[in-house]
């Protein structure tokens, strides 16, 4: 069975981007980059919130050397799932809407065979994941800045979820990966 996890860089305040959206603050060195290329190759698929879709849908068809060519190769093969009640158009490669069952589509994806599925996410769609029960790690990227405003990762009412730390990595940059599996009950 394959599991579903969260990615996303949070700054060390708790915010996913500053006060005018952006998110320019994440880091994205060499490191980093070789990190990314691992992971896209290591999962099977990718679900999104709309606002995180669409922003992605614009840049990755006509990426070029901004990005590795891994990256480019696998941010448009993998088949992408949108998770929202109001987007339907899935016009990017593979792409496909999760429908008016979020959470029963999510896990008729995790029954399937294959390799695990990354939530790249915004706050909402993060959090709606975390209400439906769907996740089973949050990888936290969590950047050495503080923002002092923005988007918070989880700012909305969601049950509370006991987790555990099951794995850390630094990088040089000084940003640390934080896995985060549920707790046992």
């Amino acid at each position: 069975m394959r599991r579903l996890f969260l990615h996303i860089n949070v700054s060390l305040d708790g915010y996913i981007s500053d006060t005018d959206g952006v998110i320019d603050w994440h880091f994205a060195d060499e490191e980093f980059q070789g990190y990314l290329d691992e992971l896209l190759e290591s999962i099977d698929g990718m679900i999104f919130g709309r606002v995180a879709f669409e922003q992605l849908a614009a840049f990755w068809p006509t990426a070029g050397d901004e990005a590795s060519p891994t990256q480019v190769r696998r941010m448009n093969e993998l088949p992408k799932y949108v998770l929202s009640r109001t987007f339907k158009d899935t016009g990017w490669h593979n792409s496909h809407h999760l429908g008016d069952d979020p959470a029963a589509a999510i896990a008729e994806l995790k029954r399937q065979d294959g390799r695990d599925l990354a939530l790249f996410a915004g706050a909402r769609a993060a959090t709606t994941a975390v209400e439906l029960g769907v996740l089973d790690e949050l990888r936290l990227v969590v950047n050495p800045v503080l923002l002092g405003g923005g988007t918070r990762l989880f700012d909305a009412a969601y049950p509370r979820a006991e987790l555990r730390l099951t794995g850390t990595r630094q990088f040089a940059s000084g940003a640390m990966l934080l896995t985060y599996e549920k707790a046992p009950q």
